[in-house]
């Protein structure tokens, strides 16, 4: 159990590990910030400066906005789907739903209507909000969902903050007509992320109020955050990370936000510089390539950050090393955590890292290491088993999977996080393996499966086994194994082509091979782990 370390000796003074956040709306924090420093900026994006005080009175009228078209009017939890790269109208649109009782659903604006149809079909929007790069993607998987039709509003990114100024003389008859639903406990759902569960396949994990609200004061409270920082958000906001550990944590935090809508190195090397950030999430891919594009002007480059934080994917310790090298007075931190568990459930602390970990347990948060077998017997400090948790963060279950919510969430509130690890001597964190079989790439989870069933649609493909492959600066790439039917004629090269109209780009094989067979065990698995670990057959055909 938990209490076998003493993991408050990490803690930052006057935080304690029966920690619980206080029971509010995550729009509440926006509205605060609105009152305390409504001149004080926000966001920033390209030539767009957006203050607190600005921010708070689009919220306000897109809430209202959305009550007068009769969302979530006499009751809660109409859904609105957000799929839009990083901008100041995702901020809006985004707490406008959850001030207007609406349940929050973003995507990732560059899937593909195959990818995207299931999740309309899931969750149903009333509302939409769609890039226009995303619009046929959108409209073609709306109609093979066949779900009703939700009001669509079609946002170009950053154009509402540029040529259409709020009048604020009208607000207060807009809001007039869509009073403020009454106060309730910050339990309501907030967010469905859809992730691929510590078990496989597609699931919506449903995120309250309260889950999101905690995982954010738990980052700050930890790396104590202040308004004084400035915040580089190049993670997805889409993404459960960029959305809980930058967007919902700076706004907790009273900190602005600088937005990359896409990532690109010398930008955001730009970005950094002119605006002077003091936190950078990323991955580890991120980080390399930061440290690719700066070269030998690196502690010069980063020098306004007074920490980095490397996840979302199993980071090779190389990196930290690089990193240290080129810029040793900014510490790269490892944490660990899942969609489930909003997501962060561990930190290193920032002044004693440990390499090769993924730190100790955040306040209010308890950790376990199970029998995957025996999921309630917990093993002895050292032993290899399932990382398990349960705290203020983890989420309320999977959307309309009463099932899969029962085999992921064990009596007691413990989450099965799918993940071996073990605990050091010191107590923190070391995560081993995966029990399942999800790839991170580039800090995006790879279902195996999904791409499997992709391949298995060419008429020469008889059956495919995709892998995560180690590799030093994505973390994993995925690798497809092919076995051709008999006498098929199929070169390599056609399969990168096949796939593409039907995966988004992070979910493509990076190589093939062609195989005799998939390696399974005795009761017809493969084993994927063999493959895994077996030197490549020659070198595939690699894309990029």
């Amino acid at each position: 159990m938990s209490d076998r370390f003493d993991w408050q000796l990490y803690y930052p003074p006057g935080l304690r590990r029966q920690w619980q956040p206080p029971a509010k709306f995550l729009w509440q924090y926006l509205e605060e910030n609105a009152a305390r420093r409504p001149d004080r900026p926000a966001i920033y994006f390209e030539d767009v400066r957006v203050t607190w005080g600005e921010l708070w009175q689009r919220v306000r009228v897109a809430a209202a906005t959305l009550r007068t078209r009769g969302f979530a009017r006499g009751k809660r939890g109409d859904r609105v789907l957000l799929l839009l790269p990083n901008c100041p109208e995702f901020v809006v649109q985004y707490y406008a739903a959850l001030r207007a009782d609406m349940i929050v659903v973003a995507q990732n604006p560059g899937l593909t209507h195959e990818e995207l149809a299931p999740v309309l079909a899931s969750v149903e929007p009333r509302a939409a909000f769609v890039a226009p790069e995303a619009a046929l993607s959108f409209e073609r998987a709306r109609q093979a969902a066949n779900v009703r039709d939700p009001k669509t509003f079609y946002v170009s990114p950053g154009q509402d903050f540029r040529t259409r100024p709020q009048d604020p003389d009208i607000l207060p008859a807009i809001l007039g007509d869509a009073p403020p639903v009454a106060a309730r406990h910050a339990v309501d759902i907030a967010v469905l992320q859809f992730t691929s569960g510590t078990t496989g396949g597609l699931k919506a994990a449903m995120m309250s109020h309260r889950n999101l609200a905690a995982n954010a004061e738990q980052n700050n409270r930890w790396f104590e955050w202040t308004p004084d920082d400035v915040i580089l958000g190049a993670l997805p906001l889409y993404h459960t990370w960029g959305m809980c550990c930058v967007m919902n944590a700076a706004v907790v935090a009273g900190a602005a936000v600088a937005l990359l809508p896409q990532f690109n190195a010398v930008k955001c090397i730009e970005l950094i510089r002119r605006h002077r950030v003091s936190v950078a999430y990323g991955s580890g891919t991120m980080f390399a390539r930061l440290l690719e594009s700066a070269g030998t002007q690196a502690a010069g480059a980063f020098s306004s950050l007074r920490y980095v934080k490397a996840g979302a994917m199993l980071i090779d310790h190389s990196l930290n090393q690089r990193w240290a090298a080129a810029v040793p007075n900014v510490p790269m931190v490892n944490g660990y955590g899942l969609t489930e568990a909003s997501p962060e459930l561990t930190n290193n602390p920032p002044q004693r890292v440990r390499t090769g970990t993924v730190g100790v347990p955040l306040p209010g948060t308890e950790l376990r290491v199970c029998d995957p077998l025996r999921p309630e017997r917990e093993l002895e400090p050292g032993q290899e088993g399932e990382v398990q948790a349960r705290g203020p963060q983890v989420m309320l279950g999977y959307w309309s999977e009463p099932e899969a919510t029962r085999a992921a969430i064990l009596p007691g509130g413990w989450l099965r996080t799918g993940d071996l690890g073990m605990f050091d001597a010191e107590g923190y964190l070391r995560i081993v393996d995966r029990l399942k079989d999800l790839i991170k790439f580039r800090g995006y989870s790879v279902a195996p499966s999904e791409v499997e069933r992709v391949l298995a649609t060419h008429p020469s493909v008889q059956e495919s086994c995709v892998v995560g492959r180690p590799d030093p600066t994505e973390g994993e790439v995925p690798v497809a194994y092919v076995v051709l039917k008999p006498g098929a004629p199929l070169d390599v090269t056609e399969l990168p082509g096949f796939v593409e109209p039907h995966l988004a780009s992070f979910k493509r094989p990076r190589r093939y091979h062609i195989v005799h067979e998939i390696p399974r065990n005795h009761v017809g698995k493969p084993l994927r782990r063999v493959l895994r670990e077996l030197p490549e057959p020659g070198t595939g055909l690699a894309r990029s």
